[in-house]
């Protein structure tokens, strides 16, 4: 008997989950400030990054939101975050 889960398993790969969101967000912001993030301090909602870090890097990282979204874009291919707050 074929599991289901054995059917959907070539679909699995398709949408980028939530971890991997994060990770692409902490391997770009990494790059770009060369600063260390967690998983704990970022979360994605409704494909909107929050980030709950310092006021200081959260301003860095306004500053620099198209870059960081594009190269999200690039990282990821589909359904990438729209926005970060």
């Amino acid at each position: 008997m074929i599991l289901l889960s054995d059917l959907l398993s070539k679909y699995k790969n398709l949408i980028p989950t939530d971890s991997l969101k994060k990770e692409a967000v902490i391997e770009v912001i990494s790059k770009c400030f060369g600063i260390d993030l967690e998983k704990k301090d970022i979360s994605i909602s409704n494909n909107i990054i929050y980030l709950k870090t310092s006021t200081k890097l959260k301003a860095e990282v306004f500053m620099h939101k198209i870059n960081i979204l594009r190269a999200l874009k690039e990282i990821l291919k589909q359904n990438t975050p729209s926005d970060i707050k």
